[in-house]
Formats: structure tokens, C-alpha cells, sequence
């Protein structure tokens, strides 16, 4: 199951994002890491960056935010999709550490 998400990341990131903004409908949603490199393996995770103005200071509530998306999406229990939950200003380290990109190039994909 986690290869056929690897293989197909674009669907299911789609079906995610939908979940995302009615969850958090101020979202914006970004893909990163090797599967917008176009270098994914089996192993590999999908980097999902969620951007909102309505995310929880609280580690806890955001691990509960964490967990509503997930089970509203209907992820299976080992999925390889990592969600980075930020607020705005958390989004910048985001965005620089993401080296050379800039919102909506090749290795920071904005989806929503």
C-alpha cells in the first residue's frame, strides 16, 4: 500500500488537501522533499506542509489536529505522508530551509 501511494502521491495529495481545507479552510497546502524531486523510493515519505492562520500553539492540540486530518482522510494506519502543521510565521523557516526555493517552484509545490 505504501509503494501504490508513493506511485500515485499527486491523487492522494489531492484527496488530503481537500480534507485539509475543510478541517483548516484557511490552509494553504505545499509538497516538498524527494517526491516533487521526482526522487522518491518505496522507502521514502511524502512532505506535506500545512499553512494556517488557525493552528494551535499547543503541541498536543496541533498532535490532535494532526490526527483529525489523518482519520478524515482515511489514511491507512502506516502511511507515508508527513504533515508539517505551521502557523504563518512558522512557515518561513519552511520556506528558507526548503534551500534556493521559493513558494510555488519545483521543490516547494503548492497544491492548494
Amino acid at each position: 500500500m505504501r509503494a501504490e501511494i508513493i506511485e500515485k502521491w499527486r491523487e492522494y495529495v489531492a484527496k488530503l488537501a481537500a480534507t485539509v481545507k475543510n478541517v483548516l479552510p484557511d490552509s494553504r497546502i505545499y509538497v516538498f522533499g524527494s517526491v516533487v524531486k521526482g526522487e522518491a523510493t518505496a522507502g521514502s515519505d511524502i512532505d506535506v506542509l500545512i499553512v494556517s492562520k488557525s493552528v494551535p500553539k499547543s503541541g498536543l492540540e496541533r498532535a490532535a489536529l494532526k490526527v483529525k486530518i489523518e482519520e478524515s482522510a482515511a489514511l491507512p494506519p502506516y502511511h507515508p505522508f508527513e504533515l508539517h502543521i505551521v502557523d504563518e510565521e512558522e512557515a518561513e523557516w519552511y520556506f528558507k530551509r526548503v534551500k534556493g526555493v521559493e513558494r510555488g517552484e519545483r521543490r516547494l509545490k503548492h497544491i492548494r
